[in-house]
């Protein structure tokens, strides 16, 4: 007697060669391999028959060529990203709980707040064109750090020329790292698909391990597979006077709940979307400089031309 449920086998189709291909570049090994050759135990000839498809890797390389990327066989093998494992048996999932109880709360007030200002929206948008038309810091050309955190919550791409992570991650005693004042926003542009791309300058481009800190803790909320898919690291030796960040904005949704922020900053941006800003070059300020929308146009060419020129982030 045979069953009457009907199995069902997904067919899916192998991408290895495109994701080994895109991990390489991603990394910024395209122009030197020999750290992920020392890493899997390979040869170049190997891996080159790898990523062209004329051969396939053994499973044990496999695996070692996923531990390389911090990405999971079926990313590596289907380009599937996969959710990040929870770790049943250490305590912080407790505290997690009691983080994700918080943020409910939060987010309900916040939910409260979000309909009363609606209900205000006419008057808020009265006082942001009265504030636009006053010398405020929007018109002067600064954004402050807490206005540039809400500015990112709808960011679809972000180009970071970064000279600190010290907004995304912040180095403890012992090696340890925690979350920066940004790494909350980072995280769930992420998960959401935003593309993110670190050009590292200056002393951070010889300090690996404080990347390395950061992707650890990117990866243990999002994944690895969605931190190589949406996340890149580049280091160039090219001078860089200083930071500046690049956001390509979802200026709808920017506009209906941020409607002060938006006119205040609309006139800066670049085709409607991009909004570029310089990243102050010490500690005690709590501005950054707003670029024109030529600068921004100028920058992004650049911040293209350095990537491309860039080297690998270890």
């Amino acid at each position: 007697m045979h069953s009457t449920e009907e199995v069902k086998v997904v067919d899916r189709k192998v991408k290895l060669e495109e994701m080994l291909s895109s991990l390489i570049e991603r990394g910024g090994y395209s122009r030197n391999r020999q750290a992920i050759l020392e890493s899997v135990g390979v040869t170049a000839a190997a891996l080159s028959q790898y990523v062209r498809g004329h051969t396939r890797p053994s499973f044990q390389r496999l695996v070692a060529l996923a531990d390389f990327f911090g990405v999971s066989l079926d990313y590596l093998v289907y380009g599937e990203p996969v959710s990040a494992p929870s770790d049943n048996g250490s305590p912080a999932r407790y505290v997690e709980r009691a983080l994700a109880d918080v943020r409910t709360q939060a987010g309900r007030h916040s939910d409260l707040m979000t309909r009363i200002g609606r209900v205000l929206a006419d008057h808020i948008d009265v006082v942001a064109r009265e504030l636009a038309e006053s010398r405020t810091a929007g018109v002067e050309g600064l954004i402050e750090q807490d206005e540039a955190l809400r500015v990112e919550r709808y960011c679809q791409q972000a180009d970071i020329v970064a000279t600190d992570l010290g907004p995304d991650v912040i180095a403890m005693p012992g090696g340890d790292a925690a979350a920066g004042q940004f790494f909350q926003v980072v995280t769930a542009n992420l998960a959401k698909g935003c593309k993110y791309r670190f050009l590292l300058a200056g002393e951070l481009g010889t300090r690996p391990e404080v990347v390395t800190r950061f992707r650890g803790l990117v990866a243990a909320v999002v994944g690895g597979d969605q931190l190589n898919e949406n996340c890149s690291f580049r280091r160039t030796v090219l001078p860089v006077m200083g930071g500046a960040g690049l956001y390509r904005l979802d200026v709808a949704p920017l506009a209906m709940e941020e409607p002060a922020l938006f006119t205040q900053f609309s006139k800066y941006l670049l085709n409607g979307t991009w909004l570029g800003y310089l990243i102050r070059p010490n500690q005690e300020s709590n501005t950054d400089m707003l670029m024109s929308p030529s600068h921004t146009e100028r920058a992004c060419w650049a911040f293209d031309a350095l990537w491309n020129a860039a080297g690998a982030h270890v």
